[in-house]
């Protein structure tokens, strides 16, 4: 059962000092640009579930090699155990993360940018490009689109 906890986690990360270990937290649809990295469930029976989720995948993502993260979800589960004034009633959380590299999608697309006007040959475009669809930041058919634009400067 996805919980209104999402909703609290996505109200604290603005807060969190995250950010400033280079982990950024993505919205969702930030991530197109991105590699994926790895994908985790943080699982906790904190009283402050969202908080500790989020420091635990900030640690996971940084760990992983990838540069931001963006929460998918949270998930609770009840159970009784015993304690010494009769049953407590325990609840787990389960928030999952997909974590991502983004910063070489930047970099990629900024050298992109500032070398166009500098091109002198399409050969050293469509490089370019086949790197960009080798390292899956764009899609076959921008792939495709692009690739077709080059050829008519020739």
């Amino acid at each position: 059962m996805v919980r209104l906890g999402v909703m609290m986690l996505a109200l604290l990360l603005p807060l969190s000092g995250y950010a400033a270990d280079k982990i950024r937290v993505l919205a969702e649809g930030e991530e197109a640009s991105c590699k994926l990295v790895s994908q985790q469930v943080c699982s906790t029976t904190s009283m402050n579930p969202a908080e500790e989720c989020l420091a635990w995948h900030t640690k996971q993502a940084a760990d992983a090699g990838a540069d931001a993260l963006l929460i998918r979800g949270s998930e609770d589960s009840r159970r009784n155990k015993p304690s010494l004034t009769g049953m407590k009633t325990v609840v787990t959380t389960k928030v999952s993360a997909d974590y991502y590299r983004c910063t070489a999608a930047v970099s990629v697309a900024e050298t992109v940018v500032k070398d166009s006007e500098g091109w002198s040959t399409v050969e050293k475009r469509l490089l370019v490009l086949e790197s960009l669809k080798s390292k899956g930041l764009i899609s076959d058919t921008e792939y495709q689109l692009k690739r077709q634009d080059i050829l008519k400067d020739l």
